[in-house]
């Protein structure tokens, strides 16, 4: 009976050890999570801020985006963080007077002119690159 009730207690004792150490283990865990968010949202993004998790990711976007791989999918708002061109750049380049820009993407802006989306992503192409260009002539 003695013998039962000491592998009793040392199961007890264990148990605790064990709960103890996977906390232990999830809050190192998710340390590395929110530090790992907050480096990738303020260097990724350019910002000192933390963003939230949801709005960090759909901001992600490729490093090396050139304007020939815009595509239609893309909002106004994803074009303008990705080539940090200022919010109504296109908007002025463009004559876009809908309500929903920049979260308007550029099939939706040709679906609303009732236009070719080639002809459309074509415009947003040549804008993109004439800012870009006028960035580049600005910083030499």
């Amino acid at each position: 009976m003695k013998k039962e009730l000491k592998i009793s207690e040392w199961r007890k004792d264990n148990l605790w050890r064990a709960v103890l150490l996977v906390v232990f283990f999830g809050v190192i865990v998710f340390t590395i999570y929110a530090i790992e968010s907050n480096i990738d949202a303020t260097v990724g993004l350019g910002t000192l801020a933390p963003q939230n998790r949801i709005h960090h990711l759909s901001l992600r976007h490729p490093t090396t985006l050139e304007p020939a791989a815009i595509a239609t999918w893309m909002t106004f708002d994803y074009l303008n963080m990705v080539f940090k061109i200022p919010p109504d750049y296109l908007k002025n380049e463009l004559n876009i007077t809908d309500a929903r820009y920049p979260r308007l993407t550029i099939k939706g802006l040709a679906s609303d002119r009732k236009a070719n989306a080639a002809l459309i992503l074509t415009g947003v192409k040549t804008a993109v690159e004439n800012f870009l260009s006028i960035q580049n002539n600005a910083t030499k």
